[in-house]
């Protein structure tokens, strides 16, 4: 645990309206803390949608409109998940559809921009792994990681987490990264030499 170990992360998971931030809205955050190698703290909220959520999209994550109705509005929402980010280092699974509705709804509400370093582990997994079988689902049967309310935010959140404390320490004994600033940039290479041109969307939230 050497590459984490003094080392504070943010593991992100959000749940959303569809799957277009120019057109859809998080419902949902979920936030994961890791310091020095080990999770210390927790924290979620659902974010009233400002539209109704499609029934195709609740078959997914469960979450309905009778459920948002006393959420937090999004203003709410966005600077609290702001301030706990801070400047340091976050992770996502599949960071390329949760970074957009993110830089939307912090932009929407005048928070400061979500610039942090950032490690994807399905890049940290595609590069161990080969491209595919590599959805946060897969992973954690794979793995025999816990991965308790799956589609939903905090769950997603915390079995990121628990998936990127088994990745890296792979990646410092297989592939020789000594830094957490060379494990994102390298998450993020994996995830641009594997991506295909043309692929279908991901389910949401890339679970």
């Amino acid at each position: 645990m050497a590459l984490l170990g003094g080392q504070r992360i943010v593991v992100v998971d959000v749940e959303t309206t569809g799957w277009s931030a120019a057109n859809d809205s998080i419902i949902e955050i979920g936030c994961v803390t890791i310091d020095h190698g080990a999770i210390t703290d927790t924290w979620s909220s659902l974010v009233q949608a400002g539209r109704p959520v499609p029934p195709e999209v609740t078959r997914i994550h469960g979450i309905t409109d009778a459920m948002l109705a006393s959420a937090p509005p999004a203003p709410e929402v966005a600077k609290p998940f702001r301030e706990r980010c801070g400047t340091g280092m976050v992770a996502m699974h599949n960071a390329g559809f949760d970074l957009p509705f993110l830089e939307a709804l912090l932009r929407r509400y005048g928070a400061a921009p979500l610039y942090n370093p950032v490690v994807d582990t399905l890049g940290l997994a595609r590069g161990l792994f080969g491209q595919g079988g590599n959805s946060l689902g897969e992973l954690t049967r794979r793995l025999e990681l816990r991965h308790a309310s799956a589609h939903r935010a905090l769950g997603d959140a915390r079995a990121t987490a628990e998936l990127l404390l088994v990745l890296a320490p792979r990646w410092e004994a297989e592939k020789g990264v000594t830094s957490l600033a060379e494990l994102a940039a390298s998450s993020l290479d994996a995830i641009r030499l594997t991506s295909k041109r043309g692929s279908h969307p991901p389910a949401l939230a890339g679970v």
